[in-house]
């Protein structure tokens, strides 16, 4: 018999002993049709009510295939639907261009927030696109048929590309189709996704910076978090009901699935779900790769965005429209530096180089010891030789690869230099972004960087540009760029900084490219820019050539890469440990999860959840810790909220769950087991960085933001009834806030739980020797137990 010290554990015991496979099996980011392929039971064990199907349906069309069809990309970043009125719910950083474009001085939205409080009202979220899913093809066997009738790797590259391009093409004959083809598994498999893409998206609301921002770079990819990151938009289509540009007379999308929002929330414990369009990971890079990135890579970032955020943040300093300008840019370089030094760190905490070496040196004893060598013999070291000749040209990579960043008038001049280069070819051999398809999209792309230019900052900027690359080795410089630098007037060293700035500066200002009018004309007459003399224009040409040429090479090896990946896949498979899932490519995926906290490297146990008090207290009055007046002089009477959370006394912000996800999940709807929309992903863990490399289940905690942060901003800060009954809200009690008595929830509260932090009731399922046997497995995750304890009554303590 179990001692009666465990009798109160056993409800636990028994969820510990059946989810032993649960603990590791929130890695992954799943493709949707995988989602059948994992264990109905765990997945129940673990808390999804839902059947796989009403996730993801593959039999299904857009009516009937699955909440996770709500999910959209939205420009890049992860959202979801959720109302029948075209409602999307994302991150306030994934509107952030949209608020910058739509900003100026007498409007400062990115500083102020925006809140439509009609539809009429409701501001064109100027560039800003929404792709919504519509199926899913298998075309592996037409893609790989191409790659292995190809004579050389360059040549393997080539025919890749041009198939993908015929079944693109192909696809986007349908109605209002926008497709891709995506690949996976290192090219053992390739899937063609059609979606329709709305480009009439609308602002609706966003909260205040000091709301959406709140913590800033201080706190960014930091624990504890007490961040806003939400806001909302709304897609619109023609009267046709068919996607169009901008129009006064659209209408509102209405999607076959949106998500509904719960007003119960999370505790510690629950199950969650994270759906969205991860961007890239790097889980199954060899070991020569892992060290380049840690001695290259990551490195060149952290010097690279570091040295520009200084030169912006010191632009931005000359006045509010500078700011404006440059606000969208200075924040995602920030986030990619913080990003690179948290992978290094990272990377360094869980010895990775190290795994992954002894990983290779498994992988080469298996393969010597199969029959067929041929197929694996000579993989791992091909890809290291791919992996040196990628050190060797990567700091002309990085350097090139900075002009679509800025200088903004460079960009522009590049881009339209490009495409009139590309022009003269067939429509199916040209450079993807410069075929006819995004044409649209390139052109908005060229006016973004228009907007955005300012003289300072361009020069500013180029001349980081010029002196980086004259301190690069002869063979890596970029010689369009060495051809700018001559000596100043004042007989200035043409090596010094000096000379870098006037020199970037004096060609800033002969161009005309800024001139109103100016590159559109050139837009449409692509052959007169070979022969245009303006000075820009001349070194964007010079550049573009030297891009063309860098980008040849890297085709050559991608080419390679899909000769020898597959083989590699094959050796993991035969070798790892655990679910081969495929590396994130910017597709629709599913991770599943668990509300829980963690320990940080140094010890100190994080609580999994934050509440209003958290955000009152960093308040100082001062960026990035300022919160606007109306939202602390509610805060004094939150906890009586309907929104507050009953175990916190208080409304909760963020939350921490064990989700795998990546960058691109920014935005992502987080749902309950019910399927309901419970919060927005927007962040990670600075212990969780690195886990694009690897995931930690000790670490790998993603953060979201509780919907019913934004429930309550709605409801008690902004009064925008109006949207909270589109969300299917019911209308709050007259007395808003009473300091009486805590108003009830306007739903159902959620389930009341064991003091184990488990499902009552659970504890019935034991009994007898089947309870016995179950109790005596579940030992070993006692002092998980005892901890997972601690970490709920420290969340209701606050």
């Amino acid at each position: 018999m179990p001692s009666p010290r465990l009798v109160p554990f056993l409800p636990c015991l028994l969820l510990l002993a059946l989810g032993q496979g649960v603990v590791s099996a929130d890695e992954g980011q799943w493709m949707p049709e995988q989602i059948a392929e994992i264990d109905r039971a765990q997945l129940e064990a673990a808390g999804l009510s839902l059947a796989p199907t009403a996730l993801w349906n593959p039999a299904g069309d857009e009516t009937n295939g699955g909440l996770m069809r709500a999910a959209v990309n939205l420009s890049g970043c992860s959202a979801a639907f959720i109302s029948a009125e075209g409602l999307i719910a994302t991150n306030h950083h994934c509107a952030y261009r949209a608020l910058q474009a739509r900003s100026s001085p007498e409007h400062d939205y990115l500083t102020e927030g925006f809140l439509a409080r009609e539809r009429s009202q409701e501001l064109e979220a100027t560039g800003a696109t929404v792709r919504v899913l519509r199926r899913i093809e298998d075309v592996t066997d037409k893609v790989r048929a191409a790659a292995t009738a190809a004579k050389d790797d360059r040549a393997r590259r080539q025919a890749v590309e041009r198939v993908e391009k015929e079944l693109v093409a192909a696809c986007e004959q349908g109605p209002g189709a926008r497709c891709d083809v995506a690949s996976f598994y290192g090219g053992s498999q390739y899937r063609l996704f059609e979606y329709v893409e709305l480009r009439d998206v609308r602002l609706v609301y966003a909260p205040p910076a000091a709301v959406g921002e709140y913590g800033g770079e201080i706190d960014n990819w930091m624990w504890p978090r007490h961040t806003g990151d939400f806001s909302l938009l709304r897609a619109y289509v023609g009267p046709d009901g068919g996607p169009a540009d901008h129009a006064a007379e659209n209408r509102p999308y209405r999607p076959a699935q949106y998500l509904k929002v719960s007003p119960d929330g999370v505790s510690p414990g629950d199950f969650v779900a994270v759906l969205g369009y991860p961007g890239s990971t790097q889980r199954y890079m060899p070991a020569v790769e892992v060290e380049r990135w840690v001695e290259q890579v990551l490195p060149g970032m952290v010097s690279m965005y570091g040295e520009w955020i200084d030169i912006l943040e010191r632009e931005a300093a000359r006045g509010d429209e500078v700011r404006i300008k440059v606000a969208a840019l200075q924040k995602g370089l920030a986030n990619r530096h913080k990003n690179a030094r948290g992978m290094l760190d990272g990377i360094a905490h869980m010895g990775l180089v190290e795994r992954r070496r002894g990983e290779d040196t498994a992988l080469r004893e298996w393969a010597a010891a199969q029959a067929d060598k041929g197929t694996y013999a000579g993989v791992l070291d091909e890809l290291a030789k791919l992996s040196a000749q990628a050190r060797e040209r990567h700091e002309r990579t990085q350097l090139l690869g900075m002009l679509r960043r800025g200088p903004n008038l460079l960009a522009a001049a590049v881009h339209l230099a490009r495409r009139a280069h590309e022009h003269g070819k067939p429509d199916l051999e040209r450079t993807d972004q410069y075929m006819d398809r995004n044409q649209d999209r390139l052109w908005k792309g060229i006016e973004r960087h228009l907007r955005d230019f300012d003289p300072g900052v361009d020069a500013a900027l180029l001349a980081s540009l010029l002196a980086r690359n004259a301190a690069l080795p002869k063979g890596q410089r970029s010689a369009a760029l060495a051809g700018v630098v001559g000596r100043g007037k004042a007989g200035k060293d043409k090596g010094s900084p000096e000379a870098f700035q006037a020199a970037a500066a004096a060609l800033v200002e002969a161009s005309t490219l800024s001139v109103e009018g100016r590159a559109r004309t050139l837009w449409d007459q692509p052959a007169a820019i070979a022969a245009d003399d303006d000075p820009l224009l001349a070194l964007a040409r010079a550049l573009a050539a030297e891009i063309d040429a860098l980008e040849a090479e890297e085709g050559a090896a991608e080419g390679a890469q899909e000769r020898l990946l597959p083989a590699y896949f094959e050796m993991l498979r035969a070798v790892r440990k655990g679910p081969i899932y495929p590396d994130a490519n910017g597709t629709l995926r599913f991770s599943y999860a668990t509300v829980r906290g963690y320990d940080k490297w140094d010890g100190q146990t994080q609580s999994p959840q934050t509440k209003l008090g958290g955000a009152m207290a960093k308040h100082t009055g001062k960026d990035p810790f300022d919160l606007p007046k109306k939202i602390r002089d509610q805060a004094l009477a939150a906890k009586h909220s309907r929104w507050a959370d009953s175990a916190l006394a208080d409304v909760p912000l963020c939350f921490l769950s064990s989700g795998d996800t990546t960058g691109g999940n920014s935005g992502s709807p987080v749902i309950d087991g019910k399927g309901r929309l419970v919060g927005l992903n927007f962040d990670r863990v600075w212990e969780n960085i690195a886990g694009d490399f690897a995931y930690d289940i000790s670490h790998s905690r993603n953060v979201s933001v509780d919907v019913r942060y934004l429930l309550w901003m709605l409801d008690e800060v902004e009064s925008a009834d109006h949207l909270l009954a589109e969300l299917g809200i019911e209308p709050a009690p007259a007395t808003k806030a009473s300091t009486a008595e805590p108003t009830a929830k306007p739903q159902t509260q959620p389930e009341k739980r064991s003091g184990c932090g488990c499902r009552a009731g659970a504890g019935e399922a034991l009994s007898g020797l089947a309870g016995l046997v179950l109790v005596l497995l579940g030992l070993g995750r006692m002092r998980s137990a005892w901890r997972r304890r601690r970490t709920l009554r420290q969340s209701r303590r606050g």
